[in-house]
Order: C-alpha cells, then sequence, then structure tokens
C-alpha cells in the first residue's frame, strides 16, 4: 500500500503526470488506512491480542467509511493542478474529517511501539530505525497540512515526497535487522 501511494504521488507531479481525479482519491483514501495498519501491527507485537484485534475492526470500519466516502465524492477538481502539495484539500470536508481517525491512533502505535520496543531492550536498536522511519512521514504531512503558514513556507514543496521516500527506507530496514536480530537470538 505504501508503494502504491508513493507511486501516485511521485506521479502527482505536474512535469511527470499531474494528479487526476481517480488517481488523487486513490492516493487519500488508501494513505490513512496505511497509518492505521502499521499501528495495528504494533498492537499485535506489543499488547494482548485481543486489543490489536479490536483496533484491527476499527480501522476496517473507519478505513471502508472513509474509502467508499472518498472514492465516490466530488472533488474540487481545480485545485489537482498544484501537484503532491496539495495534501486533502481538493477532499469534501466530511472525508477529511475521517483521516485522523486513522492517522493519529496508527502513527501514535507505530512510533510509540517503536520506542516502547527500544526502551525494553536497548540491543535491539532497528527500533529506532522504525521509529524515524514512522516519524518521516507526520513530518512531512505536517509540512504539507501547514504549507501556508510562515513556519514552513521556506520548505521546498518537494520535501513531502522526499521525506516518504527517506521513511519507507529507514521502516524497511528497521524490519529487516529485526528479522537479522530474531535470527540471531533465536537459541
Amino acid at each position: 500500500m505504501w508503494l502504491f501511494t508513493t507511486l501516485l504521488l511521485f506521479l502527482a507531479e505536474p512535469e511527470i503526470l499531474g494528479w487526476n481525479p481517480l488517481m488523487y482519491k486513490a492516493f487519500y483514501v488508501f494513505s490513512a488506512p496505511l497509518v492505521a495498519l502499521l499501528g495495528v501491527g504494533s498492537l499485535f507485537l506489543f499488547t494482548h491480542k485481543n486489543w490489536g484485534k479490536y483496533f484491527l475492526i476499527y480501522s476496517i470500519i473507519i478505513s471502508a467509511a472513509m474509502i467508499i466516502l472518498g472514492l465516490t465524492s466530488n472533488i474540487q477538481e481545480e485545485l489537482l493542478t498544484s501537484g503532491p502539495e496539495i495534501a486533502g484539500l481538493a477532499m469534501p470536508q466530511y472525508v477529511r474529517l475521517i483521516s485522523p481517525f486513522l492517522t493519529v491512533p496508527g502513527g501514535l502505535l507505530l512510533i510509540g511501539g517503536a520506542i516502547y520496543s527500544y526502551w525494553l531492550d536497548r540491543t535491539r536498536h532497528y527500533n529506532l530505525l522504525i521509529f524515524l522511519g514512522g516519524l518521516s512521514p507526520f513530518l512531512g504531512g505536517m509540512r504539507s497540512r501547514l504549507a501556508d503558514t510562515t513556519f514552513f513556507s521556506f520548505v521546498d514543496p518537494q520535501f513531502f515526497s522526499i521525506i516518504q521516500l527517506f521513511g519507507v527506507i529507514l521502516l524497511f530496514l528497521g524490519f529487516v535487522l529485526s528479522v537479522e536480530y530474531q535470527k540471531s537470538h533465536k537459541k
């Protein structure tokens, strides 16, 4: 899912393809559920399995609502010419309000889970990569949401794509190192 949404974000650059309504809708409605699913994985690793199941059910219900409403909504197509930095601005407010119910708990669980795991066992350095990998899309998203503010106005609009790529690489490296760690500590 992350590869798919990141590819759509890349293709949305006006010099490449630019947004079209279906691409934009697909990017928007699949990005937030992805974050929630990463949080589900963290819950399954760190808590009683029922908590993971409950959050998975919650995430599926909220994601289904977001996907259905987002794919069937009328968007402000005139805003699609601005490229990736559009964030959710072309989406109707009733769809945009759903996103934080997936991204906030999912992101907190992923980032918090990585730090918690590192705190429990400081030999598991891969968790720092997972933490930074989870944090980087948050920072990129903040830039997109606050692009018009003075604080973020100096940042290049392509920052979000770069930070997304950086996050994917760090998460992947953290995952690979966690597998290697598990193999080397298996007895």
